[in-house]
């Protein structure tokens, strides 16, 4: 067995049992700046720190390659919102502690008897903002759907 990359329970792995690579993984990082306006009317730009890093991978998911496309959905989910090292290969990538932002299903495939048999799922990793993990804290009222739960009811399957 080959772990290609891991997030907390998610292993891009390759085994006799399951393939499951990352079809594209795209890292961003920069800088934070500001303008400082002179007498003489030089402007200056000053360096005020780092911005926070973004991971993005993409990967799919099919039941041909030993792999459960609702299951590794369901994984993806459960993770939103939790901090956790990315590793690629035996390395770490990104900051220490990386948060899963966003899980976006793409590209889903159904049989005839409505069963899910491949989705590309796209994850992106970054650090929010101070003021929305304040807010998001408060929380809302009532249970909250699932990305599965949503999917079926656009493609009108019952569960």
């Amino acid at each position: 067995m080959t772990i290609q990359a891991q997030f907390l329970d998610i292993k891009w792995e390759i085994s006799e049992q399951k393939v499951m690579g990352i079809e594209t993984i795209n890292y961003s990082f920069g800088v934070n700046t500001e303008t400082k306006s002179s007498s003489g009317g030089n402007d200056k730009v000053v360096l005020k720190g780092y911005k926070a890093d973004g991971i993005t991978v993409s990967y799919k998911a099919n039941r041909m390659c030993g792999v459960d496309p609702e299951q590794e959905l369901k994984t993806a989910e459960k993770l939103l919102g939790k901090k956790g090292t990315f590793i690629l290969g035996e390395k770490r990538l990104g900051p220490i502690k990386t948060m899963l932002m966003s899980v976006k299903p793409s590209e889903v495939m159904y049989n005839d008897e409505g069963l899910m048999i491949a989705v590309t799922i796209t994850l992106t990793f970054g650090e929010p903002d101070e003021q929305k993990s304040k807010s998001s804290k408060k929380g809302k009222a009532g249970k909250k759907a699932t990305l599965m739960d949503q999917m079926k009811k656009e493609k009108g399957i019952k569960k």
